[in-house]
């Protein structure tokens, strides 16, 4: 499968750019202002992303949820990381996502809770 962070974004999309990221307009929006800030080098996961490249991430993640917050009059911004596990055709990717205290946000999310080993994880970290 093609990735289409890859290989079908125009320039014209870019919103703003840094080395190694580029940002532009959600295509299926949650929220008007979301945005997804997208490696430009291709990552399935987090962790692959290189140490210097993730402390670049972050401080995209806080210059822009700086200025959606500043120009916009929201009250925060929801981050989420996603991997192409969970979107299909693309890669590593960070959604920032504008919020205001009675949006409903969270009211909408209903999982089916998993049964997992906690006591592995307490163990691994």
């Amino acid at each position: 499968m093609t990735c289409i962070f890859c290989h079908q974004l125009n320039e014209n999309d870019i919103l703003y750019q840094t080395e190694h990221f580029k940002v532009v307009w959600d295509i299926d929006p949650i929220q008007t202002g979301h945005l997804l800030i997208i490696s430009k080098n291709h990552y399935d996961t987090l962790s692959q992303i290189p140490s210097a490249v993730r402390y670049e991430l972050s401080d995209v993640e806080v210059f822009l949820t700086e200025k959606l917050c500043q120009t916009l009059a929201i009250d925060g911004v929801t981050t989420a990381c996603n991997d192409r596990l969970f979107d299909a055709g693309t890669h590593f990717h960070v959604h920032l996502i504008p919020r205001f205290q009675s949006d409903g946000f969270w009211d909408q999310i209903r999982l089916t809770q998993a049964q997992l080993d906690l006591n592995k994880l307490l163990k691994a970290i």
